[in-house]
């Protein structure tokens, strides 16, 4: 004996709503044509002169404990490395990898390295 019975759709769903399916799934478009109000003219207004309000300046917002965040994946084994480094030298990760990129942009610039997809090559001068 089957778990669900076949039920006639037509007794259970409304007339209107199986008509108004049936003209959802269909291909023809009818267009509907909208009648646009133009809008209307506003004559200006004469303002008068008034003296400028005095404004408040609200305080810079509160930024959060981590305002910009950055996802870096790494193996366990990597990542328990580096922290085990940060944690020898007394740094934080963060303090780690923002001193790395600031030595390392210096030297770019200074043409003594060279950083590319396959890892970062010392320049012999």
């Amino acid at each position: 004996m089957p778990i669900a019975k076949k039920k006639d759709i037509k007794k259970d769903i409304p007339q209107e709503f199986l008509n108004q399916m049936k003209s959802n799934l269909s291909r023809t478009v009818t267009p509907v044509e909208e009648d646009i109000p133009e809008p209307e003219v506003v004559k200006p207004l004469v303002e008068q002169k008034m003296a400028p309000i005095a404004t408040v300046t609200k305080p810079a917002p509160v930024k959060d404990k981590y305002a910009d965040v950055m996802n870096v994946r790494l193996s366990k084994g990597r990542r328990n490395e580096i922290k085990a480094f940060c944690t020898n030298c007394g740094v934080t990760v963060t303090q780690y990898i923002e001193s790395s990129f600031e030595f390392l942009a210096k030297e770019v610039a200074a043409g003594n390295i060279v950083i590319s997809k396959g890892g970062i090559t010392k320049i012999s001068n």
